[in-house]
């Protein structure tokens, strides 16, 4: 295995239930929390924020871009309401890569892709591990 990539769309900080927002969007999410939730199951930390998810659905072999266009193309099916509720609360595309070993993952993000992240006042954040092989 080389690296594992995948990316994810989430809106946060805001004062509702997060089944209001796929109410809006008319998508389903991978993943909702709410205030107060534990961050892992078996953790202390609980979550600051509310909290809608939803992930790539490509395999984690794809390159970064890819994930991040897979995730744009979900979100056209509730882009309008999105927009507006993107302006008001926390939106991110994030992006996640765990690095082994190989060619190292572009990252990599055209002017199409900008200018839907920039329509959804959204913010990038790529997170990139590099490990090491226990072979």
């Amino acid at each position: 295995m080389e690296s594992e990539i995948y990316a994810y769309f989430a809106l946060t900080k805001f004062d509702f239930e997060p089944e209001e927002i796929t109410a809006k969007v008319g998508i389903i999410p991978d993943q909702t929390w709410r205030v107060g939730d534990l961050i892992t199951p078996r953790g202390t930390i609980r979550k600051k924020h509310n909290g809608w998810r939803l992930n790539s659905k490509l395999d984690k072999s794809a390159e970064l871009e890819d994930h991040i266009k897979s995730v744009l193309e979900q979100l056209q099916a509730g882009w309008l309401p999105l927009v507006e509720l993107s302006s008001q609360y926390y939106a991110e595309i994030a992006g996640v890569i765990y690095y082994w070993s190989g060619s190292v993952p572009a990252i990599h993000f055209d002017k199409h892709i900008m200018q839907q992240v920039a329509e959804l006042n959204a913010e990038i954040d790529v997170d990139f591990y590099v490990l090491e092989r226990n072979d």
